[in-house]
């Protein structure tokens, strides 16, 4: 595969990540029906993102603007509950983990290559 395919598959599981975690955190807040319209609000803003970081060439801020924002407002919400919950350190510590190993690890980690891939991209 091609440094451009890989950049395209990183940038489809960087999504889908989002719509799942804004989704759920959402359905889990309000209810599943309010899940499932975020859910669908996430994917229309990434795609509408998507489509204005293609027009605009060489500049990512139109892909790193939903990306950091729909990153950035789920961690906060999931960190803010755990350290306000009445919980022992133990059980905030287990509460987050699969927060941390099932999304913002693996964002983190597929931003890191989603970026690479564009700088080599770019080089060529």
């Amino acid at each position: 595969m091609s440094d451009r395919t890989l950049r395209y598959l990183i940038a489809t599981a960087i999504a889908l990540l989002l719509i799942y975690q804004i989704g759920s955190l959402v359905a889990a807040a309000f209810g599943i029906a309010w899940g499932v319209a975020s859910s669908a609000a996430v994917a229309a803003v990434s795609l509408l993102a998507a489509r204005q970081a293609r027009a605009g060439g060489s500049t990512s801020f139109w892909f790193l603007l939903p990306t950091l924002l729909f990153t950035v407002v789920p961690t906060a919400v999931v960190i803010w509950r755990a350290f306000t919950a009445e919980t022992s350190a133990w059980e905030r510590i287990t509460g987050l983990a699969p927060f941390l190993v099932g999304f913002a690890g693996p964002m983190v980690l597929l931003l890191l290559v989603y970026y690479e891939l564009r700088r080599r991209t770019r080089g060529d």
